[in-house]
C-alpha cells in the first residue's frame, strides 16, 4: 500500500460516519473502522455483504430501491434503522454513483450518518409546537364554559348569595384551577429527558400511589426492573395514570378525564412487557368512541373532567422517548401500555412526523 493510500485509509477510518463502496452487484467492498465497530462483524463477515443486510426488516425493502436509484440516477439519499452495538441507530445514508473512464457503472459509494439524535429534537420541536395549539384551545374553549357558569351565578345573586350559588362558583372556579394546573404540566413536562439516572419501576410505582386518592382500589406491582429515567417525571406518570383509574372505579362514570363516586374495589396492576411496562386496571375501560383519541387535549368521557390527564401522561412518555398506547384489558378494564422502544426510530412515529412537515 503506498503513502497515499495508506493516509486515505487512515483519514476514512477517523471519521465519525459510516464510509462504504459497494460494487456494480451491491456486494460490499470497502469500508472504515467505524462500520466494523458498529455491527462488531469481522473482515471476512462483511465482504460481500448486502447493503439491506445491515437494517431492520421493515427497511430493508427502502434500502433496495435506493439501491435501485443509485444505480440508475446516479444518486440517492434514504433513513432506515439498524441495531448496532450502540443501540438502534437511524441512519441516512447516501449514495453516488462509480465509473469508470468509459461512464461504465462499477458501483456505488457513500457515507451513513446517525442522525437519531437529530430527528429526536426535530421530532420534540413538532410536538411542542403542536401542544402550543392545543393550549389554545384548552385555554379558548375549555375555560370560558366555568366563567360563564361563574359570571352568570354573580349575577344572578341579589343580596347575600345562598349556599347553593356559593357552591356553583366555587366548583367553577376549582375547574378553572384544575384546567390551568393542567396545562402548565403539559407546558412544563414536555421538554426532553436529558438526564436519566437508574430508576426501580416498582418504588416509584408505589410512591405514586401513595400520593394519588384511591380510597378502596388496590395496586399489584409484579415488576422488578430498573428503567433509565427521570424518577419524578416519571411518578407523574403514575400518579396521572392512577388517577384516572380511580375515578373511572368499576361502578363509576368511564372516560379518558371522568370522575366517578369512588374506586372500591378497583385494582391496579403494574406489570413488565417485553419492551416495556403496563399499567393495566378492572374499572369500567374506555368507552368505544373516544378509545383511539384518549391521548388527545380535550378528549373526555365527562363533563366535569379536563380531557388533560392522558395528554400528559403521553407527554410524559414522550419527553423519555417513550411511546404509549391503550387498548381493553385482560379484565375488560383499561390498559396502558409504555414501550422503551424509542420514538424517533419506530417507522410509524417517522411517519407521522414527515407527513407534519408535509412530505
Amino acid at each position: 500500500m503506498g503513502a497515499d493510500s495508506w493516509l486515505v485509509e487512515e483519514a476514512l477510518d477517523t471519521l465519525e460516519d459510516v464510509f462504504y463502496v459497494y460494487d456494480e452487484r451491491g456486494r460490499l467492498v470497502h469500508w472504515n473502522a467505524v462500520l466494523a465497530e458498529l455491527f462488531d462483524l469481522s473482515e471476512a463477515e462483511l465482504s460481500g455483504m448486502a447493503a439491506a443486510d445491515f437494517f431492520v426488516s421493515a427497511d430493508r425493502p427502502q434500502v433496495e430501491a435506493a439501491i435501485e436509484e443509485v444505480l440508475e440516477t446516479g444518486r440517492t439519499v434514504v433513513e432506515a434503522r439498524a441495531e448496532t452495538t450502540r443501540g438502534t441507530v437511524l441512519f441516512e445514508l447516501t449514495g453516488e454513483l462509480l465509473t469508470d473512464a468509459d461512464d461504465e457503472s462499477l458501483g456505488f459509494c457513500g457515507v451513513g450518518r446517525d442522525v437519531t439524535t437529530v430527528r429526536e429534537r426535530e421530532w420534540q420541536l413538532a410536538r411542542r409546537n403542536e401542544h402550543l395549539g392545543e393550549f389554545a384551545n384548552v385555554v379558548a374553549h375549555d375555560l370560558r364554559n366555568p366563567l360563564q357558569v361563574a359570571k352568570l351565578q354573580l349575577e344572578a345573586v341579589n343580596g347575600d348569595p345562598d349556599p347553593e350559588t356559593v357552591a356553583r362558583v366555587v366548583e367553577a372556579l376549582d375547574r378553572i384551577e384544575g384546567i390551568i394546573e393542567d396545562v402548565l404540566t403539559l407546558a412544563r413536562e414536555g421538554r426532553t429527558v436529558l438526564d436519566r439516572q437508574p430508576v426501580e419501576l416498582a418504588g416509584v410505582a408505589r410512591a405514586a400511589w401513595d400520593a394519588v386518592e384511591t380510597t378502596g382500589a388496590s395496586l399489584e406491582v409484579r415488576t422488578d426492573a430498573t428503567v433509565e429515567a427521570d424518577a419524578s417525571r416519571l411518578q407523574r406518570l403514575f400518579e396521572n395514570v392512577f388517577r384516572n383509574s380511580a375515578e373511572h372505579g368499576p361502578t363509576g362514570e368511564s372516560g379518558a378525564d371522568g370522575r366517578c363516586d369512588g374506586a372500591g374495589g378497583l385494582t391496579v396492576t403494574v406489570d413488565d412487557t417485553e419492551t416495556g411496562f403496563a399499567i393495566e386496571d378492572d374499572g369500567a375501560g374506555f368507552p368505544v368512541d373516544i378509545v383511539e383519541e384518549a391521548f388527545e387535549a380535550g378528549v373526555s368521557g365527562s363533563a366535569s373532567g379536563t380531557g388533560l390527564g392522558l395528554n400528559i401522561v403521553r407527554t410524559l412518555a414522550e419527553a423519555h422517548g417513550w411511546a404509549v398506547r391503550v387498548s381493553e384489558g385482560t379484565d375488560g378494564g383499561a390498559r396502558l401500555d409504555v414501550d422503551f422502544e424509542s420514538l424517533y426510530t419506530d417507522t410509524a412515529s417517522l411517519d407521522d412526523w414527515a407527513g407534519g412537515r408535509g412530505e
